[in-house]
């Protein structure tokens, strides 16, 4: 398995509503603060994409932090560390296959899909969403006790939560046994993106802690 990077994790993953330019300057301010930064850009042509990931490394994105949806062809190509599939995507396995070298990430809805995806060779799930958010409407959030089920059935495979996270929420999800989150419009489009990158890894940070009550532990 590719090394996942040691403790806890956080993914900025693009919206889609940037421009190119606008991308850019967010993922250059950002990324000292993230583990991983996610292209995630579904109405760029394959050339389009490319040429946005060869701009990020330019611009000093560490291509060892790029992960790009859905394109293991573009990130291979760019230098990019992996690829985000969907859940109804090819199997992990066929893709590390075909990639080998690729950090493989599967999105996933719940146990069942965690379990297989663990089983096909994925290096990691993004599980969601967890909690109620606006990308997804009228959608009921499944909580944080369907992310604790997903990472039991994952077993032992790191297990990233997505939907509704805001910094005031990491320790939950934490203490539910996911590795990291996953953010998208709480980094990209916050006022000042660098500052709120640098929000969610201080709670992620605070997560990993012991809680302190009078200068005792408990």
């Amino acid at each position: 398995m590719i090394p996942y990077p040691a403790g806890p994790e956080l993914h900025a993953i693009s919206t889609g509503k940037q421009k190119p330019e606008e991308l850019i300057r967010i993922a250059t301010a950002i990324h000292p603060y993230v583990t991983a930064i996610h292209v995630r850009e579904k109405k760029q042509s394959p050339r389009e994409l490319w040429t946005l990931l060869s701009e990020l490394a330019a611009c000093g994105v560490p291509p060892g932090k790029l992960v790009v949806n859905d394109r293991a062809d573009a990130a291979r190509l760019s230098g990019a560390a992996g690829v985000q599939l969907p859940g109804s995507g090819l199997p992990a396995s066929a893709v590390k296959k075909g990639f080998p070298g690729l950090r493989v990430g599967v999105s996933v809805h719940g146990p069942e899909e965690g379990g297989r995806a663990a089983k096909e060779g994925a290096d990691y799930v993004i599980f969601g969403h967890v909690f109620a958010t606006g990308s997804k409407p009228g959608a009921a959030p499944r909580g944080a006790e369907a992310l604790q089920e997903t990472v039991l059935a994952c077993g032992g495979l790191p297990v990233i939560a997505i939907g509704g996270i805001l910094p005031e929420n990491c320790a939950e999800v934490i203490r539910a046994g996911a590795a990291g989150v996953a953010v998208m419009s709480g980094i990209w489009e916050a006022e000042n993106p660098a500052e709120a990158a640098e929000h969610y890894r201080h709670e992620l940070e605070l997560a990993l802690q012991p809680e302190k009550t009078g200068g005792e532990l408990r």
